[in-house]
């Protein structure tokens, strides 16, 4: 998957095969983040940033927890940074150099993506088991949970986000404060 922000090419991919410390991986990266080494990572999202045809850097970063793949919305951007969604983590990252601002884990299980709210300068996470909402440093803002797992979808509207659980229920979350109430009426 290939995204443009600022004028960089910034290209992201699911690497299954990624082993640590080996020589027999498909692709090389100059950074290799992991929220943490006490765990095997289930999931390998390789990034790179292009400018010009030249690359200017690349990173791979390993998740624990769930496993989840690279989607649309794998990535978001507030013009300066790069926030990733990688097993139950978001990790920020430095645009160009994809050096690591921080990681925080946002979901006991899976975070399936992240969205920047430019109109309320925060990010949404939309995890397995909790929405969130933290700040550009990686503060949790607020989070909530619904009665089963959020695994069929999310859309975003101007004040809240709508949110599909494992059982077709659908769930209305306030993006102030988080307050969660049934949709199904």
């Amino acid at each position: 998957m290939n995204r443009i922000f600022k004028n960089y090419e910034v290209t992201l991919r699911d690497e299954p095969v990624y082993s640590r410390n080996s020589a027999d991986n498909p692709r090389a990266y100059i950074h290799e983040y992991c929220r943490s080494d006490e765990y095997q990572h289930v999931s390998a999202h390789g990034a790179s940033v292009r400018e010009n045809d030249e690359t200017l850097a690349s990173a791979i970063l390993l998740g624990v927890g769930g496993a989840t793949g690279v989607n649309e919305n794998s990535v978001a951007f507030d013009g300066e940074s790069l926030y990733m969604a990688s097993g139950d983590a978001l990790y920020s990252l430095s645009l160009p150099s994809l050096e690591l601002n921080w990681c925080v884990k946002v979901d006991f299980a899976t975070c399936f993506g992240v969205f920047w709210l430019q109109d309320r300068n925060c990010l949404l996470t939309w995890g397995e088991l909790e929405i969130g909402c933290y700040t550009q440093t990686g503060e949790k803002m607020w989070s909530s949970s619904g009665p089963d797992i959020f695994t069929e979808g999310l859309e975003l509207h101007e004040d809240i986000a709508t949110v599909t659980d494992f059982n077709g229920d659908v769930h209305n979350i306030n993006l102030s404060n988080g307050a969660i109430s049934s949709a199904n009426t």
